[in-house]
């Protein structure tokens, strides 16, 4: 019997950790990626419902490939107008459950991780213009390519899936999620957790990360470079530290799930299928989970195409409950601040605790 074979269109998160799940299964796998070299981006938060699937369908090696470059994070606190602590979420139940807490890491170290975990080289410079269902793929400069299985793997503005239209259309928000952020040193700031601060501007947050460094974010016009006016003396310390070379704009938009996103021997992965916003800290982490499911689903099947909408089928119902969460928290965060901080000081931690970590627990299947 010939070897499977799979083509991986995208090098991110969610399409390197596929790659190194199907080659520890023994496909034959090709990573196409367009850009010349690894991007990088700056930093991501990691939680158990991606790190468990990465380890049921990746194995321990990659698990704990991953975890290497990653920095726990042990706690998480919020803070309100005038820097008023309003509460604080302590997450060594995620510990204590599934052997892991969320984890903070630079999406650079992150990649160059699953690119050595992948089994097989990235095709650089690789740009797909055509994806059919029938498993062949044609690059730009005129190559042909065929696999039983394609993954679009590329992103938010996916060629793959402009390909498949419909299902769904491109309902993107017309206004989309702006922020300022960067990686530098700690300085002033000591926490072993991730602190959040809501203002008048927006929010603001900070993450640890490896070898005494911290990721921020600060909400705000990609027009004009942040100052960290109006933020607190931590955050405009941070902000003033970080060399105007490594800030870095962002722009976040989402797309509400549809079902069925492949057809034939395509089916799409992470931001390609359901971009959703960063609010929950989940995309990489929905990239990683639909790594591990699709793996799984086809590591036992003999019909290909039917496992791809299996996968699909089982994976819509989460995508979209992860999409309804962050923008529920994206209307949160845009509550006058008195109305704001009067619910989360006064909610009970049980229930605080629940509404921010729900995104976070591992599915029933990698548990």
């Amino acid at each position: 019997m010939s070897r499977r074979s799979a083509i991986i269109v995208g090098s991110g998160v969610g399409g390197l950790a596929l790659a190194g799940m199907l080659t520890r299964m023994d496909w034959d796998v090709t990573v196409l990626e367009k850009s010349a070299e690894r991007r990088d981006g700056l930093a991501i938060t990691i939680w158990p419902n991606a790190l468990r699937a990465v380890r049921a369908s990746g194995g321990d090696d990659m698990y704990e490939a991953l975890l290497k470059v990653c920095q726990p994070i042990a706690s998480a606190r919020m803070f309100g107008a005038k820097d008023r602590q309003l509460a604080s979420i302590d997450l060594a139940f995620l510990k204590r459950t599934y052997g892991v807490t969320g984890q903070g890491v630079t999406r650079a170290e992150l990649l160059d991780t699953l690119i050595e975990q992948a089994g097989t080289p990235v095709r650089f410079g690789a740009e797909v213009v055509r994806a059919d269902p029938d498993g062949t793929v044609t690059l730009a400069d005129g190559e042909v390519l065929r696999a039983d299985v394609v993954v679009g793997a590329d992103g938010v503005g996916s060629t793959v899936r402009r390909g498949l239209l419909p299902p769904g259309h491109d309902d993107r928000r017309d206004n989309p999620l702006e922020s300022w952020q960067g990686v530098v040193e700690r300085g002033a700031w000591d926490y072993e957790g991730t602190d959040f601060h809501f203002g008048r501007k927006g929010t603001c947050g900070i993450m640890p990360l490896t070898r005494g460094r911290v990721y921020w974010f600060v909400d705000g016009s990609i027009d004009a470079p942040p100052t960290g006016d109006g933020w607190p003396d931590v955050v405009r310390d941070l902000v003033s530290r970080t060399p105007a070379a490594q800030l870095f704009p962002g722009q976040a938009w989402d797309r509400r799930p549809v079902k069925n996103w492949g057809r034939g021997r395509i089916t799409l992965l992470g931001d390609a299928a359901h971009p959703i916003l960063p609010t929950i800290g989940q995309g990489a982490c929905m990239a990683l989970e639909d790594a591990g499911v699709l793996a799984a689903r086809l590591a036992r099947a003999d019909d290909l195409p039917g496992a791809l909408r299996t996968y699909e089928d089982d994976r819509y119902p989460r995508v979209l409950g992860h999409f309804e969460s962050s923008r529920g928290m994206l209307r949160m965060r845009a509550m006058p601040s008195p109305v704001r901080d009067r619910v989360l000081g006064n909610m009970p931690k049980a229930l605080l605790t629940k509404l921010f970590t729900k995104s976070a627990l591992p599915l029933p299947e990698f548990r």
